[in-house]
């Protein structure tokens, strides 16, 4: 049975910056049918509805959508799903960003609970919290996504002194993708400082007082500190007892699985009766297998590939470790790091300088002989892409050679007030979300690619040169429901006070309303451009946006605008294209256009990272016109004569 919870839908999710992916990733199986009483839920509001909803052995379906959450997610139900419902587990987000909230989900006082098939993104603490220490219990964590998150993934926090040994039971972790895109930065918690960890307390999974969990076919991809002294991608601590550690794939991380650490607590031992077995690791320079104050566990069958390590801990044995067993696995680099001899049975392990004999019986079974090769070089293709996508942020600012020729003979004349940008349109136009925040932010913290620019003025912020930002009105030829003529009308009178230095013009979303380009279009926008030229002001022309109902209009109005653009040598801003690079198809309705179907949406309209351009409108609008203005600055107005 199957009902859905009353309120706002929420964005749909964005179809670019999909998650790392290979062939080679462990796949995880389909989730079985939905048990007892379904909730479906496609808001905020519902999702938190759900949960306070959902009976006993109950599910929570989300549809798929980008869900940015302003608190904590709380399940305090016994045996509840909450899962996405198409299955996709990079459609469904939920998302602690906006509000930077220390946790996103967290469970309390249930057994049972199992999260699935969702992405868990942008969290400063904890992406999913087991609160074991407050009754959470056989809770499983199935093919999920940990993206951004700035200490643990999953944490399992240590139980009180007093129920030491009744931690947090038969737990599954499996199939998941725990990945960062960078490494910490102190900005991102708070209270990770120079004083305290020193930008580097960061791991994936923290289980502390566990009892047989399994923790299996998981990836793990960047989960560094700040200083490439992060926490393990996997941790096992605080008397943890029976736990498996099998099938994981750990790239470029700085230490993949720890038993132990030595750091004691109130437990004289950290991992009892644990066993980490058939895992493969890759470019974890700080420790490949840590063993620290351990009983009777073993290190069996995996595969570590370290063979320029600073530390050369591959594996590495540390403080006292009875009953150990470092048994058949296969390094390429250092041998094991005795670094105290306790009883331990050693056997069967082969180090070597590479890959290139196999070795029978020896190191990880899972992946093929390709697939261990594509995962050494993985680290490497994903920066590659990383640089890739950066250069392509910056290129709706490039300009033709021809343009800014032609655009520095016009400014040759320029005798106006410099940095001034007049801004001449309609609605979109007149909105305080377009091209204030250029007034009090400043954007260039959004530049991560060098491009032969500099980020910003010399001995200035953009904000100290640019003017203008918030002149709004008719007064200043901007104004809702406006079409060419009333531009033309208005912009005399700016161009003889003002005098500016560049003018960006987007007009025309009003002139189509009957669904065509209305006669005297061009000739109107070709005028608006020579009093600009005539005026030594550098005209930056923008495209229309999508409209929902007008495709063939908007298209025919943006041929027009690009036409003029290129005839008479201009700057372009090409808005329509940039909304259709991040929103291909249809999908820009409703999300970065809103849903009235005309305008760009709100938001954050100062935010110009990747993810937020796919929801905001304005931002991206701001974006695509501060990368134009970027290259006029620096090629023309600041340019050496």
């Amino acid at each position: 049975m199957t009902f859905c919870a009353s309120g706002l839908s929420v964005l749909p999710a964005a179809p670019a910056a999909a998650p790392p992916n290979a062939a080679w990733f462990p796949e995880a199986p389909s989730p079985p049918e939905p048990a007892g009483k379904t909730i479906l839920a496609s808001s905020v509001e519902e999702l938190f509805q759900a949960a306070k909803q959902v009976q006993p052995g109950g599910t929570i379906l989300v549809a798929d959508g980008h869900y940015s959450l302003p608190r904590l997610l709380a399940i305090t139900t016994n045996n509840v799903t909450l899962r996405g419902q198409s299955g996709k587990r990079h459609q469904v987000i939920l998302d602690g960003g906006a509000i930077r909230h220390g946790e996103l989900i967290g469970i309390t006082g249930a057994a049972g609970v199992t999260i699935a098939d969702l992405t868990v993104q942008n969290v400063k603490w904890n992406g999913i919290k087991i609160n074991s220490d407050r009754g959470a219990d056989k809770v499983t964590i199935h093919n999920c996504v940990l993206h951004n998150v700035w200490q643990r993934g999953v944490k399992a926090p240590a139980m009180p002194e007093q129920q030491s040994d009744h931690g947090p039971r038969h737990c599954r972790i499996q199939f998941c993708l725990f990945y960062n895109d960078r490494a910490k930065q102190f900005s991102d918690d708070e209270t990770d400082t120079a004083e305290s960890y020193n930008g580097n307390y960061i791991g994936g999974i923290d289980a502390k007082n566990t009892t047989e969990w399994t923790i299996s076919d998981n990836v793990f991809i960047g989960i560094q500190g700040r200083t490439r002294e992060g926490r393990g991608c996997i941790y096992i601590s605080e008397n943890g007892r029976g736990c498996v550690i099998e099938r994981n794939i750990f790239i470029d991380c700085d230490i993949a699985i720890a038993l132990g650490n030595p750091s004691l607590g109130y437990s004289p031992l950290q991992a009892i009766d644990c066993v980490a077995r058939n895992n493969f690791v890759t470019q974890c320079p700080e420790t490949g297998i840590l063993a620290c104050y351990t009983r009777n566990c073993q290190i069996l069958n995996n595969t570590v590939v370290e063979p320029k390590s600073r530390m050369r801990r591959l594996i590495w044995v540390q403080k006292s470790n009875e009953g150990l067993r470092v048994e058949n696995n296969l390094l390429i680099g250092a041998p094991p790091q005795i670094a105290r001899e306790s009883s331990i049975v050693r056997s069967g392990n082969i180090v070597g300088d590479s890959l290139t004999e196999t070795k029978m019986g020896r190191g990880q079974s899972f992946l093929s002989p390709a697939a261990v090769a594509q995962a050494i070089e993985f680290s490497s293709k994903l920066e590659a892409d990383r640089k890739q996508a950066a250069a392509d942020r910056l290129k709706p600012g490039v300009q033709r050679p021809e343009v800014l020729a032609a655009m520095r003979q016009v400014h040759a004349g320029f005798n106006g007030q410099s940095g001034y940008v007049a801004q001449f349109g309609d609605s979109i136009t007149h909105s305080m979300a377009f091209w204030t925040p250029m007034g009090w932010d400043e954007p260039q913290r959004y530049l991560t690619h060098e491009d032969g620019l500099p980020n910003r003025p010399e001995k200035m912020r953009w904000r100290d040169y640019v003017k203008g930002t918030r002149d709004k009105g008719p007064e200043h030829a901007n104004d809702s429901g406006w079409r060419v003529g009333q531009v033309l009308k208005a912009m005399d009178g700016v161009l003889e006070k003002q005098k500016p230095e560049a003018a960006i013009i987007m007009v025309g979303t009003n002139d189509i309303s009957s669904g065509r380009v209305p006669e005297g279009y061009r000739a109107g926008l070709e005028e608006i451009v020579s009093k600009c030229l005539a005026s030594h002001c550098v005209p930056i022309l923008n495209t229309l946006p999508p409209r929902r109902g007008h495709d063939q209009a908007v298209d025919d109005a943006n041929k027009i605008i690009r036409e003029i653009a290129r005839e008479k040598q201009i700057p372009l801003a090409d808005f329509h294209a940039a909304c259709l690079r991040v929103r291909s198809g249809n999908s820009w309705d409703g999300t970065i256009i809103s849903d009235d179907g005309v305008h760009p949406s709100g938001g954050e309209s100062n935010n110009y990272s990747e993810e937020n351009l796919k929801q905001c409108g304005y931002a991206l609008r701001n974006w695509i016109n501060f990368l134009v203005y970027r290259q006029l600055y620096f090629r023309i107005f600041a340019a050496e004569p």
